[in-house]
């Protein structure tokens, strides 16, 4: 947890915040839960698929609950409820394909299909 410590916010292009610690940059964008039943059973094995793909580290937070989005439990225990905010962090090699993956996912109704 000593890598958090160092790292210095600034505001990025399209309202992101870019964590920097080095030569290391982190992405954090926050999108409002849009699916009516929020982050129910099978949104959250949808997160946990996608966030598998990554090599980067993917965490969400909701509240004062912070996951990594690679553990379904965690995720479920967020408890985001419809038109909460989540907050989506990516570290990594990968982070911004996987951000822009995360909130395709998450501003598409979490493939809710009604």
């Amino acid at each position: 947890m000593t890598r958090w410590l160092n790292k210095e916010a600034r505001l990025g292009a399209a309202g992101a915040f870019f964590f920097t610690m080095s030569d290391q940059v982190m992405q954090t964008r926050e999108i409002e839960i849009t699916n009516r039943l929020g982050l129910h059973a099978r949104a959250c094995a949808r997160i946990v698929q996608l966030a598998s793909r990554f090599r980067c580290n993917v965490a969400l937070s909701c509240g004062r609950r912070r996951a990594s989005a690679r553990n379904i439990v965690a995720v479920m225990l967020l408890a985001g409820a419809f038109g909460s905010m989540i907050r989506v962090e990516t570290d990594g090699p990968d982070e911004s394909a996987a951000m822009a993956a995360m909130l395709r996912l998450l501003g598409g109704g979490l493939g809710a299909t009604a």
